[in-house]
């Protein structure tokens, strides 16, 4: 991947949005910081996180990587990892698929994943894709 793919900011002139391109450090950083605001007892709210807990997240990353993020960007980025850890959450409740958490892998057998392509094709992307922190999303889904 080039380096300037995994950490880069961009405004979409036609919109005004900030955009950000999220690499994995960027989402460890924003990840713990959401996981620690758990664990110290900051519940989400019914909605998803408050601004405060985001903002500690916003923090993080900046702190961590350099990158500035607004809150949208947090939370749109919180959106699709909610989709993924669903998606992962899916595939794991499913008879012979398994998760190795030391690579981050689905792990299950070829003819599993066959089966399960023919009837969900999205889900194929899954055989290669990695869920790194799913435990951590656990936490914070």
């Amino acid at each position: 991947m080039d380096e300037n793919d995994t950490n880069s900011s961009q405004v979409d002139p036609s919109t005004k949005i900030h955009q950000v391109r999220w690499n994995d450090d960027m989402d460890g950083f924003m990840i713990i910081a959401l996981v620690n605001q758990v664990l110290v007892g900051h519940k989400r709210s019914d909605n998803g996180f408050t601004s405060f807990q985001i903002s500690k997240a916003m923090e993080s990353v900046k702190q961590g990587c350099g990158m500035v993020v607004t809150e949208k960007n947090v939370r749109s980025r919180l959106k699709t990892l909610k989709r993924e850890y669903a998606e992962v959450s899916q595939l794991l409740s499913i008879s012979g698929f398994g998760w190795d958490a030391e690579t981050g892998r689905i792990t299950t057998d070829s003819l599993a994943w066959e089966e399960l392509v023919k009837g969900k094709p999205d889900f194929g992307k899954w055989m290669s894709k990695l869920c790194r922190r799913y435990d951590d999303m656990e936490c914070i889904f």
